[in-house]
This record gives structure tokens, C-alpha cells and sequence, in this order.
């Protein structure tokens, strides 16, 4: 696969070919990506969890931001250094707190228990509709676990063979977008 075309790779993505997904973020790109990461993380994470956070990132809405590739403008290369650079740029802005500090583990929790203790009954069921909106079927079984059935994070992590840390990243992707959807319905 390493004399294959940007374009013949970006086509073989949108066809959702699993060998070149597979190969386009965890090897042509991989070392791209993690030098990203640790030039614009301070602290510790876990590379292959952002890394699939980005890939999410590109494959919503059935690609969209990846069909904006083109090969007439920029190299594939430069393209994804540049889209991955932005992404994981914002990635880390989103989990700054008000005060410019890191949003951890606890600071979820508190949050969301903030969040899950001031809902009522009505507002369950909307929180169940938005839950059920939700395209990534492990993401809403997820949502589900952990927002309407209240199981522990440790369970629920290792149901879904994922780290506790990178399921605190999946629940606070999840809970900002049932934020977005909750403000629509209300508006």
C-alpha cells in the first residue's frame, strides 16, 4: 500500500476499505499524528485514543471533512498535517475549564453530576430522544450506560475493552453533543 495515490487513498476511504483506514491512521500517518500530540498535549494521554477520536472526527457524516480533500489544492500529506494539527489543537482547548485549567477526570464527574442531578423526568426522556439521535452505536450504548443506567465507569470500560481514562473522553465528546442537541429542543 505505500506506492498508493492521495487520491486512489482517499477513494479507498470513503469506501470505507478497513485495510487503508486501518493503515491511513496507524501507520502512514500514525507518526504524524503523534507528533502533533506531544507538541500540543502537556501532560500525559493516550495517542491511540485521540487518534481514534480524529478518525471519528473524519468519518462523520460519512466522511464530509475528508471528501474536502483535494489534490489540486494541497498534498495529501500537507492536508492532513494540517486538519490533524487543527483538530487535536481543539481537542485540547475543549478540555480547558474556564480558569485555563485541565479539565481531569474529577472535573467530569463533577460536571456531569451537576448535570445528570438537575434533570427531571421530562427532561430524561428528551435526554433518552437525544441519546437515541446519537449515529455511533457504541457511543449510545455508552450514553446509555452511563447517563440513564448509571453503571460505574469501570464497568462500563471494561465491557467495552476501553481504558477508564479514554471512556471519561468518550463520555465528555458525548455529553457536549446531548448539550447541543438538549439546547435545540428547548430553543
Amino acid at each position: 500500500m505505500k506506492n498508493i495515490s492521495d487520491n486512489e487513498l482517499v477513494d479507498r476511504l470513503l469506501a470505507n476499505d478497513q485495510a487503508v483506514i486501518l493503515f491511513f491512521f496507524y501507520q502512514k500517518y500514525w507518526n504524524n499524528f503523534r507528533y502533533h500530540i506531544y507538541k500540543i498535549f502537556p501532560y500525559s494521554v493516550e495517542v491511540q485514543a485521540l487518534v481514534h477520536e480524529f478518525f471519528l472526527y473524519l468519518y462523520e457524516n460519512d466522511w464530509k471533512r475528508m471528501r474536502t480533500f483535494s489534490a489540486e489544492v494541497a498534498g495529501l500529506n500537507t492536508w492532513i498535517s494540517v486538519v490533524s494539527y487543527r483538530f487535536f489543537k481543539k481537542y485540547k482547548d475543549s478540555m480547558m475549564d474556564s480558569n485555563g485549567m485541565i479539565t481531569t477526570k474529577e472535573n467530569w464527574d463533577k460536571e456531569c453530576d451537576k448535570w445528570e442531578v438537575t434533570t427531571d423526568q421530562s427532561l430524561k426522556m428528551d435526554i433518552r430522544k437525544a441519546i437515541d439521535e446519537i449515529h455511533n452505536e457504541r457511543d449510545r450504548q455508552i450514553a446509555v450506560r452511563l447517563l440513564l443506567d448509571e453503571d460505574s465507569s469501570k464497568e462500563v470500560a471494561a465491557d467495552f475493552q476501553l481504558s477508564v481514562d479514554y471512556l471519561y473522553t468518550v463520555k465528555n465528546r458525548i455529553i457536549k453533543s446531548l448539550r447541543k442537541k438538549l439546547k435545540a429542543y428547548y430553543e
